[in-house]
């Protein structure tokens, strides 16, 4: 196995690692502020290594067709299944609707399926700037959402203001995943469209 490869597949078992500390912080009684940061590190974690595997594969002239497929969806598995857990816990469900979930896990089965279709006629279907500006929002999505947690419970209620201010930093994160994510769905759907009128 190449080491883009190893790094990619590395990103997913740190994902799970993630998804059990997210489902604990989730379980009554509350976990203290510290599961918070913990899930808050590792999603960073993860997601800060997202450009590794690509950057190594070009260097190294390791570009495999397993990467280009499980290094995409090793950030979809993340993202989603972090939305997920956010929104099942009893406050996060405030700041995360499931309804927003469930359009962002709409969005990406759509994108993926019109992605592979296009592709194996032998179109090239890349990300565009929407789709790569919907991954960085995400990505500050959930740790401000975990932030909230991490504030309101890490400082025994003596910063009410700054749980305010990151409860409306979380807010508007969100809400912005939601407009990026369908405007960007829309866009792939537009660019999917123009190849199925050429008659593939």
């Amino acid at each position: 196995m190449t080491l883009a490869n190893k790094i990619t597949t590395g990103r997913l078992a740190v994902a799970v690692v993630l998804f059990v500390l997210l489902d604990l912080l989730g379980r009554e009684p509350l976990p203290g502020w510290p599961m918070a940061a913990a899930c808050c590190a590792l999603f960073i974690l993860v997601t800060a290594t997202d450009a590794l595997d690509g950057y190594y594969a070009r260097k190294l002239g390791q570009v495999s067709d397993f990467g280009r497929i499980a290094d995409p969806a090793a950030d979809k598995v993340v993202i989603c299944g972090s939305f997920v857990f956010l929104s099942a816990t009893p406050w996060g469900r405030d700041l995360v609707p499931p309804w927003i979930v469930v359009a962002v896990l709409c969005r990406e089965f759509i994108v993926t399926a019109l992605r592979g279709y296009v592709e194996r006629k032998g179109h090239a279907f890349g990300a565009d700037p929407a789709g790569k500006l919907k991954m960085v929002i995400q990505c500050m999505a959930v740790p401000a959402v975990l932030g909230v947690r991490i504030l309101d419970d890490g400082f025994d209620g003596r910063q009410a203001a700054a749980v305010a201010v990151m409860r409306w930093v979380a807010i508007v994160l969100v809400w912005a995943t939601l407009l990026i994510t369908v405007w960007s769905g829309f866009g792939y759907v537009r660019k999917s469209a123009i190849h199925l009128r050429e008659g593939l």
